[in-house]
């Protein structure tokens, strides 16, 4: 829409991909890999405007409840869960922050931390006027953790945008023998246990 917002959603020729459903905020996909069963990816465009953030987190609901697939969800989500995602300009206001991480927890989705960089957007001012926020991002669904144990996304560097691309790979790295992810094992139920996510 112009030059910002909106969504276009592109996949490699060959790539089984069905288009369920959309709107100027959300593409809903089906995408079939190989002989699995297919995943569904919701591509995501928060409200940019902080008052009608909600109708974005009622959306992304709405979306989940449809789902009976593993579900990935990415994109611009013009919001942060805490104060770590941002660096520098004006502190970003509690309750916004609160809102956005209530719905990620709420949903039990993961996010996907990137391997490579981790601010997303910049507003390309100088010196102390700079401020950089990680406002794009993957989730998946806490329960899908144990089909993606290699999954990785990137951020990759535009000059021309003041948003940078995310890139995600659900196949990742493949390990060798003596790789330390093989013997990591996550088990969902720890998220029940108050103290786990402290510790974490």
């Amino acid at each position: 829409m112009g030059k910002s917002g909106g969504l276009t959603m592109m996949w490699w020729e060959g790539t089984n991909v069905e288009v369920q459903n959309y709107s100027c905020h959300h593409i809903d996909s089906l995408v079939h890999m190989g002989n699995q069963n297919p995943n569904c990816f919701t591509g995501f465009y928060g409200h940019a405007v902080p008052n009608q953030r909600k109708r974005s987190w009622d959306m992304l609901k709405r979306v989940e409840s449809s789902v009976n697939e593993t579900w990935i969800t990415g994109g611009d989500f013009n919001a942060i869960v805490n104060e770590a995602e941002k660096e520098g300009g004006q502190r970003k206001p509690r309750a916004l922050m609160d809102d956005f991480r209530e719905v990620v927890e709420e949903l039990s989705l993961v996010v996907l931390k990137a391997d490579k960089g981790w601010f997303t957007w910049v507003n390309n001012r100088d010196g102390n006027a700079m401020a950089k926020e990680r406002l794009d991002c993957f989730m998946i669904s806490a329960n899908d953790v144990a089909n993606f144990p290699f999954i990785e996304t990137k951020v990759v560097r535009q000059s021309k945008s003041d948003h940078d691309a995310i890139l995600l790979d659900t196949m990742g790295r493949k390990p060798n023998e003596c790789d330390p992810r093989l013997s990591f094992r996550y088990d969902v139920c720890w998220e029940k246990e108050t103290d786990a996510k402290n510790i974490i």
